[in-house]
């Protein structure tokens, strides 16, 4: 009677099995998954076993070694990571180590600590931001800003906040976040001409000596004191300046743009001094060359006191 009740224990077991096997078969078709996904070749024993301990990985799956819903669900959200971050590989070992986007290519810049907006770990402006340019774009100016922010994150939550954008970001420790593609035309200059023809980047600065001790407090080292610095005509009082760090970054990606886009390595001057005011070509958006943001308005101050000439002539 014993090898009996075995038999038919076998024979329900069996069954069960079978009937596994079959629901899988349905599962797959009905919601688009292989039994590769779960390290097997075909519907059979084994796929259901694979499938039983995929599901005990999780509190929230029952065991039944059948693909359901929430099964299917969980298992997709991972190979839809695993996919992201393969790409996300093999666009790192595409490029250059160190390389910016323009125009959808990828363009080499002499610097180590560079992070695109297509990285994990990158910051994306959202299209609202900007303006999407189809055709290829050539850019003559390349705009200095400071960004009144503590660090480059709080600059690109300001830019989303309000709606406008630009090209770069360079933070306190000389990171160059890049937002956009450069052949898409940013919202930073506050004139048109300028957007159009320009790249912009934002330095970061808080500007105001009140922020020095929370500079030193998060590790970066006091910032200069810029002094004497004059704009449209008047002598602004003692503000932070750049980093070493930040002005060798600054360099970096003005050749990198120098390369792609042929922008000189020339600012507007004033005799053999760099212009302390608006630029008329500048304003018109026809300059060829790396300007500050005051050289577009009189309503702005930046970067007041950042020696672009002087800069520009340290570029090999």
């Amino acid at each position: 009677m014993k090898w009996f009740n075995g038999i038919c224990a076998a024979f329900a077991a069996h069954k069960k099995l079978n009937k596994k096997i079959v629901k899988n078969k349905q599962s797959s078709e009905k919601l688009g998954w292989k039994p590769s996904w779960f390290d097997s070749e075909i519907f059979d024993q084994k796929l259901v076993e694979n499938i039983r301990k995929y599901q005990l990985r999780y509190e929230e799956l029952s065991p039944t070694g059948v693909v359901d819903t929430e099964t299917h669900r969980r298992k997709l959200t991972e190979r839809e990571g695993l996919v992201f971050a393969l790409k996300e590989y093999a666009e790192r070992n595409r490029r250059s180590p160190h390389s910016i986007i323009c125009n959808g290519k990828y363009v080499d810049i002499e610097w180590d600590k560079v992070i695109l907006y297509k990285e994990v770990d990158g910051l994306k402006l959202p299209d609202n931001c900007y303006r999407k340019f189809d055709d290829e774009r050539k850019p003559n100016m390349f705009v200095a800003h400071w960004d009144v922010c503590l660090s480059s994150r709080s600059c690109f939550k300001v830019l989303k906040n309000r709606g406008i954008s630009v090209h770069f970001c360079i933070d306190n420790d000389g990171t160059i976040f890049q937002l956009m593609d450069c052949n898409d035309i940013g919202w930073h200059a506050g004139n048109r001409k300028v957007n159009n023809n320009s790249v912009g980047v934002e330095i970061s600065n808080a500007y105001y000596p009140k922020y020095q001790e929370l500079y030193k407090t998060k590790g970066f080292g006091p910032r200069p004191m810029w002094r004497d610095a004059k704009v449209h005509g008047r002598k602004l009082k003692p503000f932070l300046g750049f980093y070493d760090v930040q002005i060798d970054a600054f360099k970096a990606l003005a050749k990198a743009l120098h390369k792609a886009y042929g922008i000189p390595l020339v600012a507007p001057m004033d005799g053999e001094n760099l212009l302390e005011g608006i630029d008329p070509d500048v304003q018109k958006g026809i300059f060829k060359g790396i300007v500050n943001h005051y050289h577009v308005t009189t309503r702005k101050i930046d970067c007041a006191g950042f020696k672009l000439d002087k800069i520009l002539k340290e570029i090999a």
